[in-house]
């Protein structure tokens, strides 16, 4: 005997703008951005997260249908959710974060000139700032 695995369903909140214009806007900003998170997925160098979230907050302002379709979605329907519910981030997506971005601003030091190298410290310092916020958030 087989069992129906049920849907669960999540209805998000929504804060629709009153504009039309704002709202097409948002709609095609949400569109770009899930394009951009799609091309995370594939491209190990380009962030999935954050642009699924800014698609996620650009939906929720422009259309229930594509933001309900998301915050349901298989694969990045929890991640979106505990984000707004909670502003929560996964414990091993902070360490995932983190460690590339130690990674990325190490071959950062050893591949720059020497008259750039100011650069480095930069990308160095934001990283470390986005370490430590990631690291305050609570874990999903």
């Amino acid at each position: 005997m087989t069992q129906l695995k049920k849907s669960f369903y999540y209805r998000p909140k929504t804060n629709q703008h009153n504009n039309p214009t704002v709202r097409w806007m948002f709609l095609i900003f949400g569109w770009l951005f899930f394009a951009l998170g799609i091309i995370g997925v594939l491209l190990p160098v380009m962030p999935t997260a954050p642009f699924i979230l800014l698609a996620a907050g650009c939906w929720a302002r422009s259309s229930r249908r594509f933001h309900f379709w998301l915050i349901n979605h298989k694969y990045f329907g929890k991640f979106v959710r505990d984000w707004e519910d909670r502003h929560a981030v996964p414990l091993y997506g902070k360490w995932l974060a983190t460690i590339m971005m130690a990674i990325s601003t190490t071959m950062l030091f050893f591949n720059i000139p020497a008259d750039m190298m100011w650069v480095a410290w930069l990308v160095a310092t934001v990283c470390t700032g986005v370490a430590v916020y990631l690291f305050r958030l609570p874990n999903a």
